[in-house]
């Protein structure tokens, strides 16, 4: 079976617009930890500065999928959105 690599991150409940600045301020980071790496790409800053309720991630190698979602999975939980956000890996 092969790796997934494609990691959305999605906020079902920003629907009033209330996390956005919390949403692109993750976005910045794991620009940061993945994009800047070259582990993988977020689309850069003008596509996190237009997020509202979904970042992607896409994973650039295959053997390189697990560390990225542990990355995803630690920034989200320490923006506090982990309640708040639904992570999939497609």
């Amino acid at each position: 079976m092969a790796s997934k690599k494609l990691i959305r991150i999605v906020f079902p409940t920003n629907t009033d617009g209330s996390l956005t600045h919390q949403v692109r301020n993750l976005g910045e980071d794991l620009w940061r930890e993945v994009e800047a790496t070259r582990l993988g790409d977020v689309g850069g800053f003008a596509t996190i500065d237009r997020a509202t309720d979904t970042l992607l991630v896409t994973v650039y190698h295959t053997r390189k999928v697990g560390r990225a979602r542990a990355i995803v999975q630690k920034l989200v939980a320490q923006h506090l959105l982990t309640d708040r956000s639904q992570i999939t890996f497609e």
